[in-house]
């Protein structure tokens, strides 16, 4: 697969099935939101625009996510435009999680940070999408994510937690990167 925007890649959303995923020619990469978080009320299928792809280039060659591997990448971006143009906005969630025994009050976008949730104490890691005065928007980067309640998240599932939930991970991750979402 080639990981560069093609004309023929779209969104496609089944609303009976109630999954939205990205298609080519050839393949398709299911994108993990549920339709009830989505913005999408009816079987579609939506051409990439020129900001989708300008936008997919701009975060694929972007120094946060150059380490990784293209289809990780390709997956993450993917993900992120998803947010963006589809996702309806989230409530904060933070009552899940237990507060951090070494918060950090400034994370930057791209940044890596674990959340354990509350009972269990199961933890994972997940990257800050944004920050926003006390609260970030982050993104399941390991591949579950088990809750006390028996729910269980996927990876690149998004959740809103304040700052002070977040431990910082020890691995330093490059910080250059602009906020995923489109200024406007």
């Amino acid at each position: 697969m080639d990981f560069i925007p093609k004309a023929e890649w779209q969104w496609v959303f089944d609303h009976q099935q109630g999954k939205l995923s990205v298609a080519g020619l050839d393949w398709a990469i299911p994108i993990v939101y549920e339709s009830n978080m989505l913005r999408l009320r009816e079987s579609q299928t939506l051409s990439f625009t020129v900001e989708d792809v300008t936008r997919y280039i701009e975060l694929f060659e972007s120094e946060p996510l150059s380490h990784f591997e293209e289809s990780l990448r390709c997956k993450i971006i993917l993900h992120l435009l998803a947010i963006d143009i589809f996702h309806k906005p989230i409530m904060p969630k933070s009552w899940l999680f237990e507060a951090s025994e070494k918060p950090k009050m400034q994370f930057d976008n791209g940044e890596l940070g674990i959340l354990i949730t509350t009972g269990d104490h199961e933890s994972a890691k997940y990257m800050v999408l944004e920050q926003q005065d006390n609260f970030c928007l982050c993104m399941l980067f390991d591949e579950s994510h088990l809750f006390p309640n028996g729910k269980t998240f996927k990876q690149f599932q998004i959740i809103k937690v304040t700052v002070d939930k977040l431990t910082p991970c020890l691995q330093v991750q490059p910080q250059e990167w602009v906020s995923f979402q489109n200024a406007g």
